[in-house]
């Protein structure tokens, strides 16, 4: 890039911090931006949701007699709630200066500070919504074994093998994997890559590996005592897109604390691990074997020892969004992923489709409110970044405000894993 100067106007920072962004949103720029288009209007104003239609699922059937399947519509609720910026004066920035310099010292801090945030609000919406899970919170994956679980897990369940997967560490999960696996046979130049730079290649195990340190760090709530089912036959529609209320009991009265993202598997009702509820096929229906995978969806804190908790996914065990071989039964055994209070790191393997980013234009002040707002959004990345510059007459400072107004959703959460780790 040549090192010429420019007239630092609100436009080229703004195209600046934009540029940088595009190295900087290393989580979300795997997640979806298709969705964007549905919102349509010119400007929207925080907790503004629309409600983007999913496509229809079938179950299909044999033989030519007419066999019609009611349409069940599905939609993903998309909340626009986060808005990371920078303000500043712009007295204190010097209108002309070189671009490298202006890169240096003004666009990349911007940048950092924004791409950063965007990038921790993705890895939580990621972490708290994914319905799958592998690993052991608390323990750092010492070789390959959680990643290519991960990988099984999604193709058990429905993605195809030529759909592309990213999964997303930190650099100590990063330097586990290398030292766990040096004594494996390697191609010689990725083994060479690794040792000269100290990270794992990006391009291994059949997924593109991104290394970011704003991955999840999630706390399990605290509990205690045997929890379990209180009721056979619970379940509901919808699936994977879906939620429901769980009833359960055998926690310890007054000392359970739930929090949103905890994890939990439904076993039988005399072992944890045999004969509970496991996850399906989309096209088969047929079990895969393991056990689904729940998460807690609200906080949730207790008193009584039953709990009756909203939970995702829907247990669905038949019709067109079935996801589970079986309802569970009464007493079915809970088993929490993770142990009471333990605070972790989660990577993540996902599907661009499991998750939608979206970026869109801030409600702009009324015509004579004496601000002015100008909305810059780059084509690859997908972010919109608003500029507010007005005259504060109390402090007669000039005062600019640039930020990006944001929001998540699910679209297929099932296509994405956590990786639990330290």
């Amino acid at each position: 890039m040549s090192d010429t100067n420019v007239i630092l106007t609100t436009r080229t920072y703004a195209g600046l911090i934009l540029f940088d962004l595009r190295s900087n949103l290393r989580i979300v720029k795997n997640m979806t931006n298709s969705v964007t288009p549905e919102f349509a209007k010119g400007a929207y104003k925080v907790g503004d949701e629309i409600k983007v239609r999913r496509p229809y699922r079938f179950v299909g059937g044999e033989g030519i007699d007419w066999d019609p399947e009611p349409l069940v519509d599905q939609v993903t609720p998309v909340t626009i709630s986060k808005t990371p910026h920078v303000h500043f004066m712009w007295d204190s920035i010097e209108k002309t200066l070189s671009l490298r310099e202006a890169m240096r010292l003004y666009s990349k801090p911007a940048s950092n500070q924004i791409g950063g945030r965007i990038n921790s609000y993705g890895a939580t919406w990621i972490s708290d919504n994914a319905l799958n899970s592998t690993g052991t919170p608390g323990t750092i994956p010492a070789d390959e074994v959680a990643y290519l679980t991960a990988g099984d897990i999604l193709a058990e369940i429905g993605l195809p093998e030529d759909e592309m997967t990213t999964t997303v560490i930190n650099r100590r999960m990063s330097s586990k994997f290398i030292s766990g696996t040096k004594g494996l046979f390697n191609p010689t130049e990725l083994v060479a890559g690794q040792w000269k730079r100290g990270v794992i290649e990006s391009d291994q195990l059949t997924t593109s590996i991104v290394r970011d340190e704003m991955i999840n760090l999630h706390t399990n709530g605290t509990y205690s005592g045997t929890p379990l089912v209180n009721g056979a036959n619970q379940s509901a529609e919808n699936g994977n897109n879906g939620t429901m209320t769980l009833n359960t009991d055998g926690w310890t009265s007054g000392a359970v604390t739930l929090n949103v993202g905890d994890r939990f598997t439904l076993g039988s009702s005399t072992s944890a691990t045999v004969g509970g509820v496991n996850s399906v096929h989309p096209i088969t229906r047929l079990s895969t074997g393991r056990q689904q995978v729940f998460r807690v969806v609200n906080q949730i804190s207790d008193t009584t020892g039953t709990i009756n908790m909203v939970i995702a996914p829907a247990i669905t065990p038949s019709g067109q969004y079935q996801n589970v071989d079986s309802s569970p039964a009464d007493n079915a055994i809970i088993t929490v992923i993770g142990t009471t209070g333990l605070q972790f790191k989660q990577g993540i393997m996902m599907n661009e489709d499991a998750f939608a980013f979206v970026s869109v234009p801030i409600h702009e002040p009324e015509a004579g409110m004496g601000a002015k707002v100008e909305q810059f959004k780059d084509p690859q990345t997908g972010v919109t970044l608003s500029h507010i510059g007005y005259y504060d007459g109390n402090t007669a400072q000039e005062k600019h405000k640039f930020q990006s107004l944001i929001g998540f959703g699910n679209c297929y959460p099932e296509m994405a894993c956590v990786i639990q780790s330290q």
